[in-house]
């Protein structure tokens, strides 16, 4: 298993479809978007995690796209993650005080490797969680008023624009 997938699996849990009424035509179920508070659970989850690999690459000796995508990353994600603090105290629903346990683990892998390896487990760990992030943010966009879907519009277009950056960079680390 990759070190993003039990958190895609979690994600892929809360966004299950909802029945559609067996109608003359009716197309595949329509997936149901998550209520705020589950949206900012797992959305907060995955900044804070992406933020303090960022910040563990930045910190350390390890190949220069990597560092240098890591030092942009840590500045996105103090923004974003205060942007989605905002969100939770209009919504009224709690702001995690602990990552998903998934994202601790992947802390605790990425911790003891060594700069090369460190550079490139980062850009694949990057890489995969700005594609599952990407579907948490779309699985609000169009929800309804209860819902953080402007916050998502907001956040859209930046994470796939970083994701087409992290691509670059796990194709410069890569082997």
């Amino acid at each position: 298993l990759s070190p993003v997938m039990p958190a895609a699996l979690a994600f892929a849990a809360v966004a299950a479809p909802v029945p559609v009424s067996a109608q003359p035509g009716a197309s595949a179920p329509v997936p149901r978007p998550p209520d705020a508070e589950t949206f900012v659970g797992l959305a907060h989850s995955s900044a804070v995690v992406q933020a303090r690999a960022a910040e563990l690459v930045a910190s350390r000796e390890t190949r220069p796209e990597a560092r240098s995508f890591a030092q942009k990353m840590v500045e996105f994600r103090r923004g974003q993650i205060a942007r989605l603090e905002d969100t939770a105290r209009q919504k009224n629903v709690p702001v995690p005080t602990q990552l998903q346990f998934e994202h601790r683990l992947i802390l605790e892998n990425l911790e003891p490797l060594d700069s090369l390896e460190l550079s490139r487990r980062y850009a694949e760990f990057q890489v995969q969680a700005l594609e599952q992030e990407l579907q948490i943010y779309a699985s609000v966009k169009n929800a309804p008023a209860a819902s953080p879907g402007d916050l998502a519009d907001e956040t859209l277009t930046e994470l796939r624009r970083l994701l087409g950056e992290a691509e670059a960079m796990k194709k410069a680390v890569g082997p």
